[in-house]
């Protein structure tokens, strides 16, 4: 809309109520999600984050795999140490704030800082279901070489944060997560069903 405000215009329905909730709680918790500055209907103005995604940054600069798959680990370990509020739905055991869909293009490298956009798929649950929600989205990206092998390296490095046992033990129900989205195409669901961790 301008230098400040960006719109984000919902084409078949006004802005799901518990979208902007979300991304308010994960703000007062100092996450950094945009700010909301309004909504009506279907209009959702937020904050502008001027800069690249994690995705379009990591193209330009292949150096920067390691240390963008250790700022995701980072991104969902301070979400994840935020209690989800009771209204969210449940993807799982426990009561951790989760993403659902948090991955490098999911993610705006801010001037000052990372800002991470769509909170559409937010849930609570236990942090392993959103690592591996992560996990199976990279890993199974249907790109071709040699952007496969480099999507599977930035997967390697950012799941290594973590208890790889733990995130194993969440990745089926990921995968049909992963399988259920009605947005995806068929290869898609293919690609994440051959996901392995």
């Amino acid at each position: 809309m301008d230098d400040r405000t960006v719109l984000r215009r919902y084409r078949r329905r006004d802005v799901p109520e518990h979208e902007v909730s979300v991304m308010r709680q994960a703000r007062a918790h100092g996450f950094p999600a945009p700010e909301v500055i309004s909504v009506w209907g279907p209009d959702l103005v937020l904050e502008r984050v001027m800069g690249p995604t994690m995705r379009e940054d990591l193209e330009r600069d292949g150096s920067l795999l390691r240390s963008h798959a250790a700022l995701l680990a980072t991104l969902h370990e301070r979400l994840h140490a935020i209690t989800a509020p009771a209204w969210l739905p449940a993807a799982g055991t426990g009561d951790s704030l989760l993403h659902l869909d948090l991955h490098p293009e999911n993610v705006l490298m801010g001037r000052d800082g990372p800002r991470v956009i769509d909170w559409a798929n937010a849930a609570r649950g236990h942090w392993a279901d959103d690592v591996a929600t992560t996990y199976v989205i990279i890993a199974g990206a249907v790109i071709d070489e040699p952007h496969r092998r480099v999507a599977r390296e930035f997967a390697e490095a950012f799941v290594a944060a973590f208890d790889r046992d733990t995130v194993r033990a969440h990745l089926d129900d990921a995968i049909d997560r992963r399988v259920n989205d009605a947005n995806l195409t068929d290869d898609e669901r293919e690609a994440a069903r051959r996901v392995t961790l």
